[in-house]
């Protein structure tokens, strides 16, 4: 005997099962590829103030500096008279490499991962530039205060 399954009931069935294959290809499409393989970069307490004419040595627009601090050091970059960045040198491919960022003896301004060779453009946000690495350097807050310039997080 043939059994007949009402029109409703087949409508219904597939309406579910159409609503289960959107909400799980949504799911799948927005999670994304750029990654840096499931690490952050480890939280350490920043709070330096730097004298601009003593431990920055007055640097010029354009120029950089590395100081102690953060996680592997801290790169400050003067890119107009009073706005400065700063970012860790912790490469954000591999927070746990333990190595510090180094610039490139080539390019002013570019710093490279010893252990991936992802490059970072520092006067463009730090974001990277070649090699594997699809994150910006971590960047910490500045402000400046007559000659003291203030970085947190």
């Amino acid at each position: 005997m043939i059994k007949f399954v009402p029109l409703c009931q087949t409508i219904a069935l597939k309406k579910g099962i159409y609503i289960g294959f959107l909400t799980t290809a949504l799911i799948l499409l927005s999670t994304r590829c750029d990654t840096n393989n499931g690490r952050e970069i480890p939280y350490v307490r920043v709070d330096l103030h730097l004298n601009l004419y003593g431990e920055l040595g007055n640097m010029p627009v354009g120029t950089l500096k590395a100081v102690d601090g953060g996680v592997n050091g801290i790169i400050i970059y003067r890119s107009e008279y009073n706005l400065f960045y700063a970012y860790d040198r912790t490469c954000t491919l591999w927070p746990d490499h333990n190595e510090q960022v180094k610039e490139d003896e080539e390019f002013s301004g570019v710093f490279t991962c010893p252990e991936c060779q992802s490059k970072y453009l520092i006067s463009q946000g730090a974001d990277p530039i070649a090699g594997p690495a699809v994150f910006g350097l971590k960047e910490y807050y500045t402000v400046l205060d007559g000659s003291l310039l203030h970085v947190y997080n």
